[in-house]
């Protein structure tokens, strides 16, 4: 399955300049920096270990579109190895080390520039600085200049200006050890009268040596392994690395059989076509809830639809039990998801995310942040895509919403979101098409009353699906009386607005526990939000009708559509208030799931996991939406 070996730095920086060793397509670009590349140099002329490298041996079963290191020339080769970790290591070393051209890194903030690496030769056999600090990075032009450009600090543009600074070029370390530079070195210096010898015997033997001789331990994975295997390996040894996802390795799986998965999601930049996400998310009318749409949440709804059908096909050929092949969408499902598969799947999937836009605007929905949970989305478009035209029904449309609501004021998808996508994507679609038995999710799905308590932080899917609710409610602005909708959302930023202003509340001794639950929160434009400062509720009422010109009889019927009872504020009753809207949210709530809301038995909020205050307390209001770019 795999062995470990070393090999001499020299031979595997070889290796990759001869195109033997590459990259597979699904490792990221080089990216270290110039910081990361002298911390290398330092470590490998100290003979420090540098970690090992992962490769795989090419020819086997799996098989991933290789490239070439950043700064290779390009060559048409196939490779013997593929470098599965390492990359930034072989690259830094390649550049520096190997390569004639200068390095392509960055600053520690970030600014590309192009670096010669030198090594300082009296500095590094100095007892009194470490060779940290001979090592020297150059322009690509090797000067380097200070005074804002007007003053050169080093120069070493010529072979002559490296020798009279004694600064050694790593480029030509493995050039025969730098020989050839060292004797011009001698010779320049000798001609001048100064002896360099023991200088030059004490650096070579001291540093040089010790680069041109390093050698780094190889776990070399054998052509053999299965595709997981592989990715599993990859992942458990490159633990100082982002991780790459599911939609990098089936990019790189499908490569090898000519088909550009990263161009079909994001589109091609010549000639400018635009791909699956930017067609779902919209232009120029851009479904704004769907921006946040990962390349893995499409793989994971096209896997879904491959394992369903997959397990149809086995039961009509009447298998059963255990010789079902079961629906999923894990990681592992996500990687075997053949090429044909995906083709077939993917423009159904496509639509589907379209359809769930709209669902979602219909629930009042509008921003992407506002989603109670991402996972959802998938298992919606999945529907939507299986069930093409039929979910357009009303009827339809009235069990996709009782799920939904369900499953997010039930706060049931906080977890193993994977296995219960799953289990919900057919029980949902057999429900709706056939009506066959209910999804076991709705009747999973509890919210307890004693809950709105606790939701305090928009953060909480439970928090986001109830203001969501109550715009879906028809919820009217208190000093413009405008609905939410899709138009309004968006022209005016919509504000999470105290009831009993958090200014009045401290005032009156009561706790911020009480005052910022949701029962004493609903949604308002941004700018009537600040217009109502802190004032008592029954002060700002009265402003709103003088000012706005409105009576008080249509102002207390936008209250109600924000099921508060008008008296309640103009007495400016905060028990009364909170305990007649806590029991109109439950009949709302109730409502939306399609079933009882459980009356208050004391729960333990801590055992449910629930995110208590997760939200800083801040002084302004909270927002719920974001403006649009």
């Amino acid at each position: 399955m795999f062995d470990t070996t070393k090999e001499d730095l020299k031979d595997i920086l070889r290796k990759a300049h001869e195109g033997r060793l590459q990259l597979p397509d699904f490792q990221r670009d080089y990216v270290w920096g110039d910081e990361d590349v002298r911390s290398l140099i330092a470590s490998i002329a100290k003979g420090f270990p540098v970690g090992a490298l992962l490769t795989l041996e090419s020819g086997g079963e799996v098989r991933f579109k290789p490239r070439l290191l950043a700064g290779v020339p390009q060559i048409e080769v196939a490779p013997a190895e593929l470098l599965l970790d390492g990359q930034q290591r072989i690259t830094s070393l390649y550049q520096v080390a190997y390569s004639q051209a200068p390095v392509k890194t960055k600053t520690p903030k970030g600014t590309e520039i192009e670096r010669y690496y030198y090594l300082d030769i009296k500095l590094a056999l100095s007892d009194s600085a470490s060779i940290n600090d001979a090592i020297v990075g150059v322009p690509a032009d090797r000067i380097v200049r200070e005074n804002f450009g007007r003053d050169i600090k080093l120069d070493l543009s010529t072979r002559q200006l490296e020798f009279e600074h004694d600064h050694f070029p790593l480029n030509q370390v493995f050039n025969n050890g730098g020989r050839d530079w060292f004797y011009d070195w001698r010779d320049h210096w000798k001609a001048k009268g100064r002896d360099v010898s023991d200088l030059d015997r004490n650096f070579v033997r001291t540093v040089i040596d010790r680069i041109e001789r390093y050698k780094m331990p190889i776990i070399r994975l054998d052509r053999g392994n299965s595709r997981e295997a592989i990715c599993l390996v990859f992942e458990k040894v490159n633990v100082g690395g982002k991780k790459l996802d599911a939609f990098e390795l089936v990019t790189a799986i499908y490569a090898s059989d000519k088909f550009d998965l990263r161009e079909d999601w994001a589109g091609a930049i010549k000639p400018a076509a635009p791909g699956r996400r930017a067609r779902m998310i919209g232009c120029p009318n851009r479904r704004d809830v769907l921006t946040e749409i990962a390349s893995t949440d499409f793989l994971q709804a096209c896997t879904l639809l491959h394992t369903r059908e997959n397990r149809l096909e086995r039961e009509a050929e009447g298998k059963t039990g255990k010789e079902l092949p079961q629906i999923s969408c894990n990681r592992d499902a996500l990687l075997g998801l053949p090429l044909a598969a995906y083709q077939r799947h993917a423009p159904l999937v496509e639509s589907g995310f379209i359809e769930v836009g709209a669902f979602l605007n219909e629930q009042k929905i509008i921003w992407h942040r506002d989603i109670p949970y991402p996972p959802l989305v998938v298992g919606l478009a999945s529907a939507f895509a299986i069930l093409g035209k039929t979910a357009q029904t009303a009827a339809a449309k009235q069990k996709l919403a009782q799920w939904f609501w369900c499953v997010t004021l039930g706060e049931l998808y906080g977890s193993s979101t994977d296995s219960r996508l799953a289990k919900d994507v057919p029980q949902l679609v057999n429900w709706i098409r056939d009506d066959a038995e209910r999804p076991q999710s709705l009747d999973e799905a509890l919210f307890q009353q004693d809950r709105l308590k606790s939701l305090r932080s928009r953060l909480s899917a439970a928090y986001k699906g109830l203001h969501a609710l109550l715009m879906r409610h028809g919820c009217r602005d208190f000093i413009t009386g405008r609905g939410v909708e899709l138009m309004t959302f968006f022209n005016d930023k919509i504000d999470i607005h105290h009831v009993f202003p958090k200014k009045w509340c401290l005032s009156k001794g009561i706790k911020p526990a009480v005052f910022d639950s949701i029962v004493n929160k609903s949604p308002l434009f941004k700018r009537s939000n600040i217009a109502i400062s802190g004032d008592a509720p029954s002060a700002y009422l009265k402003k709103i009708e003088q000012e706005q010109g409105i009576s008080a009889s249509a102002l207390d019927d936008i209250l109600r559509s924000h099921l508060i009872n008008p008296q309640h504020l103009r007495n400016d009753d905060f028990d009364a208030f909170m305990a007649a809207r806590t029991t109109a949210l439950t009949e709302l709530i109730a409502g939306a799931m399609g079933k009882a809301v459980v009356q208050d038995h004391g729960t333990n909020e801590s055992e449910r996991g629930l995110d208590l205050d997760d939200a800083r307390n801040e002084d302004e209001e909270e927002s719920i939406t974001e403006e649009v770019a």
